[in-house]
């Protein structure tokens, strides 16, 4: 063995070598630390606020796939992320109180949680995507959804972030105007045509 070689270390030395850590989550919940270590890492810059009692791990870059998976625990294998929810997914933004969670028309719907709107929906499988482990409604349909079922005041400024994400409007009014009769699809056309 050589001055150079590096390739091997003693014994006795090997327990001094730095230890490279396993990589860890990059969503914390509450839940998942002590209170006093969860009001901590917040206040070291550890953590930094996603949604409700989840985090994400700070140089983590927030993205779809890490803002779905903040609804994981709420969305139960037969649900689907919808609406406003969706568009938070899709786009960022102001998080929502509730995660909105649809069930195809006819199914049971989840069990009642403070922090979970469920509703029933027509779903088919065109219209939906995983994102980050969990069914999300895709940017078309949560278009349709916000349009159809939120006020224009919210609605418009949502839809305009979906834009910026790869919306096109006028296949979100197509869809619409497919549509078969429903109730809001009236004011639905009226919001895609201010956006």
């Amino acid at each position: 063995m050589t001055l150079c070689d590096t390739t091997t270390t003693p014994a006795p030395l090997h327990r001094l070598r730095p230890r490279v850590a396993a990589p860890g989550p990059d969503v914390v919940r509450r839940d998942d630390v002590p209170p006093w270590a969860w009001t901590g890492l917040h206040l070291d810059g550890a953590l930094v606020h996603l949604w409700r009692d989840t985090a994400r791990v700070t140089g983590t870059p927030e993205d779809r796939a890490l803002r779905a998976s903040a609804f994981a625990p709420l969305v139960p294998r037969r649900g689907v992320v919808g609406r406003l929810s969706a568009a938070w997914v899709h786009a960022g933004g102001t998080p929502p109180d509730r995660v909105t969670v649809l069930v195809r028309s006819g199914a049971r719907r989840p069990r009642p949680h403070p922090h979970r709107v469920s509703a029933e929906a027509d779903l088919v499988d065109e219209d939906l995507l995983t994102v980050g482990g969990v069914l999300v409604t895709t940017l078309t349909r949560t278009a349709v959804d916000v349009a159809r079922w939120v006020h224009p005041h919210t609605a418009v400024p949502v839809l305009r972030a979906l834009v910026t994400q790869g919306l096109d409007p006028d296949d979100a009014r197509r869809r619409i105007e497919a549509h078969a009769p429903g109730r809001g699809l009236r004011a639905a056309r009226v919001t895609l045509r201010l956006v």
